[in-house]
Parts: C-alpha cells; sequence; structure tokens
C-alpha cells in the first residue's frame, strides 16, 4: 500500500454525543443517497466513539444509514425514556439519589436496537471495511481501542463480539452499566476519546507509516455546542451541581471537541472537514444527550439535511476516494 497526496489515507471520525448521534446517522444517510453506495466503500478506516462508535460498526458492515436512522427514531425513546428533569431542589435530591447506586437507564433496550443493525452473533471479523472503536477498560484503568484486523499482526479483537465492543463504547457513566468483554468491563470511550479525530490521525501516521500530507479526515458531529457557566451559577460546584442537566458531560464533550478540532485543523489544514452545525439557543433546549422527544428527532435530522446537503461539492474529494487498506479476515 502506498499513500499519496493523490491516493491519500481516508478516515472517517464519528463524534460520540448520545441521541444526538440521529444527526451523524442522518448526514451520512444524504452522502450515502448522493453517492448511491455504502459509505464505507470510500474511506480506508472508520472511527466511532460511544452512539459515534455504534455508527461506525454500522459503516463498517455496510448497513444503510436510512436503516440507522430509522432504527435510532424506533428505539430512541425506549432508549432514553422520556422524562422530565426535576425543578425543585426536593424534586433534584430524590432524582439524584433516586439513581446514586445504579444507572438511569437500562442496556436492554440499546442492545436491540445494536442488534436490529448487526447480527447479535457477528464479530469484528465479519466487517467489511476497516473500524476502531475506543473505550476505556476500568478493569485495567487503561483507555483501548477495539480494531478490526487490518494489520495481520493484530489477533486479538477480532474475535470480539459486535454487539459487546457497541456496549463497551456506549457505556457512559451514570447512563449505562459497564459493558464486559472478554472478561474486562469498560466504560464509554467518550471519557478520552470522544472525537476520535486523533485516534485515525495516529492509527494513520504510527501503524501504516501515512505521511501527515497524504492523510484526509471527515469528522461528522453531533450538533456540538460550546458550553459555558454563568456566573450566577456561582463557584461551589458539588457532584449534584456537576451532574445537573449533564453539566459535566456537556463540558468534556464541548472542550474535547474544539480542542481536538484545532489540533487536527492546524495539522492537516485542508485535508481535514468538520461537518457539524452547533444548534441555536433555543434548539438547544430541545436536545440532550438523553433526549429522544419527537421534537429532537425532527430537530437533529432537519440539521443534518440542511447541512450535509449544504457542503456536499465540498465534500466531492472525500466521496470519489478508492481506498487501499485491506483487512485480514480468519475462516
Amino acid at each position: 500500500m502506498h499513500w499519496t497526496k493523490t491516493q491519500p489515507f481516508q478516515a472517517l471520525s464519528l463524534t460520540g454525543g448520545g441521541y444526538r448521534g440521529l444527526f451523524t446517522a442522518k448526514a451520512l444517510q444524504v452522502i450515502e443517497d448522493h453517492i448511491g453506495v455504502p459509505i464505507g466503500q470510500r474511506f480506508d478506516l472508520t472511527c466511532g466513539t460511544s452512539i459515534g462508535g455504534i455508527v461506525a460498526l454500522a459503516v463498517a458492515f455496510e448497513v444503510p444509514m436510512g436503516k440507522v436512522v430509522t432504527v435510532f427514531e424506533d428505539f430512541g425513546s425506549e432508549i432514553f425514556p422520556l422524562h422530565k428533569p426535576p425543578t425543585t431542589k426536593a424534586g433534584k435530591a430524590i432524582d439524584f439519589w433516586r439513581h446514586a447506586k445504579k444507572p438511569r437507564y437500562s442496556t436492554t433496550p440499546l442492545k436491540e436496537a445494536i442488534t436490529q443493525l448487526i447480527d447479535k452473533d457477528a464479530t469484528l471479523n465479519d466487517a467489511k471495511h476497516s473500524v476502531a472503536i475506543p473505550a476505556v477498560n476500568v478493569t485495567q484503568g487503561t483507555p483501548q481501542i477495539f480494531k478490526t484486523r487490518h494489520k495481520p499482526e493484530w489477533t486479538r479483537d477480532w474475535k470480539f463480539k459486535v454487539l459487546d465492543v457497541a456496549l463497551a463504547t456506549a457505556a457512559a457513566p451514570t447512563f449505562f452499566e459497564l459493558a464486559e468483554v472478554g472478561g474486562n468491563l469498560y466504560a464509554d470511550g467518550g471519557l478520552f476519546a470522544n472525537a476520535p479525530d486523533l485516534v485515525a490521525l495516529h492509527e494513520a501516521e504510527h501503524f501504516f507509516n501515512v505521511p501527515t500530507e497524504a492523510i484526509r479526515i471527515l469528522s461528522v458531529g453531533t450538533t456540538t455546542k460550546s458550553y459555558s457557566v454563568s456566573f450566577g451559577s456561582g463557584k461551589q460546584f458539588g457532584i449534584a451541581d456537576w451532574m445537573e442537566d449533564q453539566r459535566l458531560f456537556s463540558v468534556t464533550i464541548s472542550a474535547q471537541q474544539q480542542f481536538i478540532d484545532q489540533l487536527i485543523q492546524h495539522k492537516l489544514q485542508e485535508r481535514y472537514f468538520r461537518l457539524d452545525h452547533e444548534p441555536s439557543q433555543e434548539q438547544a433546549t430541545d436536545l440532550g444527550l438523553d433526549v429522544a422527544s419527537e421534537t429532537a428527532r425532527k430537530t437533529l435530522k432537519a440539521l443534518a439535511e440542511k447541512v450535509t446537503s449544504d457542503v456536499l461539492n465540498q465534500l466531492e474529494p472525500f466521496l470519489m476516494h478508492q481506498p487501499q487498506l485491506k483487512l485480514f479476515k480468519e475462516s
């Protein structure tokens, strides 16, 4: 394999963001409708974290993105049951202690949604395209990237079930229980790589010795919004304050994404394209990591349709790419 400026190593990077991953899936559906083939056929590697990891696995298996959108719509309110956040101090205290000793949501609907996309017994060895999925191994206390066997010496991860890997990358603390893969427990990859653009860059440079000028990355977000705290909220934040309205997760996701975006933009310049849309203040109130309301569904799909359609011409270099990276299969 020989990568050059005219035949680059091209990666697709999909950000985490809970139910807002519907934006990602819809954006990819618009692209697939435009090119007429599964989007995985246009990238050497797809990286995805959390909900982006689930979408990335679907890309690797050539699951039509229209089906991914439908499954997210059908199962959204089961994965994240509609609820009204308490507004009183007493109500917030009760809600906090109700979930102090267990995750807020069951993984059962999430498992069912994933198996609607990919067979429950499928392994990474069954993937059609290369994929890399971040998670945190909390048994060993280390970050981990689950990968297809796109290098012959990688002989571990191909045996793992896709369902288990998907649950591992999406095991968001306080939202879902820890996932077990290969006898180890895992938490959401968003704890260290919510935007896995750097994972894609490192994969190309370190493992395949691709020159920087021969790397191209298309990064797709989840309506990531910059997050700031009002002085009116005070400075004495405790556990309840940080967990209120997913404040801690919002700060982490927003800061990570902005930092990674700057780094990759500086490194790759015009060879990096970030497809995302920051919602307006009014729209942002309807969107959240665990908000799967009808309003959220309509807003996420509408934003993805518009922003993606507007940049299809700019994406042409990405959409005409013929990948070189191959998978090594076990019989």
